[in-house]
């Protein structure tokens, strides 16, 4: 069974959550985060500190606030243009990503392409591993699963190579080992494997609880989507405890007025719907409407960029 709609859309902002959540200072709300930054670019002396700015669109990123993220990307770009490569790379990937969390594929294409062609003169095996990562997040999105799958393995070979030989240790960083591993089981998920996926996302779920605090955006997203592969491999109780573990994680960190939580949440009731709990799956239903019809609410889909 493919990936539904919902879920893919989850992913593509789930996925950017878990790389991005190093980026909080912990205990400190986003939105605090947000206007310290924003006081840090405002202090600058001729506004010339092109990692302030990236710093500041990961956040705003990380919030779901897109204009801003794209406005402040574009600065910290302009600002790094004549730095260093790797800093610049790492900012035209992360826009990348933004582009694919609003559906803007071709935008992301042409940024990811760019970035993955100058981290592979670099010859930084680590990052090049995270553009493959992300292109493959992007190619999950356009719904081209099997060119997917073949980016998610060569991010997992280049960032997790302990998972297929017990010799090499990655260097790479907790939050591009889950992508990578989410990623590949995601794209085999989405052709109809999902029973293999299993083992990849537990060895993620690991890396998550030995790297973060149990009600973190990583646990709860990863969580979530063992959850999910349990359900479409047949086991249905497992499936129930880690999507709601998942969905209770992800709540004490983003809540209704998140766009990847809601789009969790309604996945959560349509698996709560087809497993004989109508009432619990309706009142979710309620809750996403009363959401969309909020005042000043608005959904990811009409955020897509000019």
């Amino acid at each position: 069974m493919r990936l539904s709609t919902t879920l893919t859309s989850a992913v593509l902002i789930g996925f950017i959550s878990i790389e991005l959540s190093a980026q909080h200072a912990p205990g400190s709300p986003l939105a605090a985060q947000i206007a310290d930054q924003q006081m840090v670019t405002r202090n600058l002396p001729g506004n010339s500190d092109g990692t302030a700015w990236l710093k500041l669109a990961v956040l705003c990123q990380n919030a779901a606030r897109y204009r801003d993220s794209e406005d402040a990307y574009r600065r910290a770009i302009a600002l790094l243009r004549s730095g260093d490569r790797a800093t610049l790379a790492d900012a035209l990937d992360r826009m990348g990503t933004m582009y694919v969390e609003c559906g803007a594929f071709a935008r992301a294409w042409r940024l990811e392409q760019r970035a993955l062609r100058m981290r592979e003169g670099e010859k930084d095996a680590s990052a090049t591993g995270v553009s493959h990562a992300h292109l493959s997040a992007l190619l999950l999105g356009k719904g081209n699963f099997a060119r997917a799958e073949d980016e998610a393995r060569m991010a997992v070979r280049l960032l997790v190579p302990e998972r297929d030989s017990p010799a090499p240790q990655a260097t790479s960083s907790p939050d591009d080992q889950m992508s990578a591993l989410v990623n590949l089981s995601l794209a085999a998920c989405a052709r109809g494997a999902c029973a293999g996926t299993v083992p990849d996302l537990r060895r993620a779920l690991r890396i998550a609880h030995l790297n973060y605090p149990g009600n973190s955006i990583p646990v709860g997203f990863v969580d979530f989507l063992l959850g999910y592969a349990l359900w479409k491999a047949g086991d249905e109780h497992s499936a129930g405890e880690s999507m709601s573990n998942g969905t209770r994680e992800l709540a004490t960190q983003l809540g209704w007025g998140h766009p990847m939580y809601v789009r969790v949440m309604r996945q959560y009731g349509v698996f709560l719907a087809q497993t004989g709990h109508a009432g619990e799956a309706n009142e979710i239903r309620s809750r996403i409407a009363s959401f969309r019809r909020a005042p000043g609410t608005v959904d990811v889909q009409s955020l897509l960029l000019p």
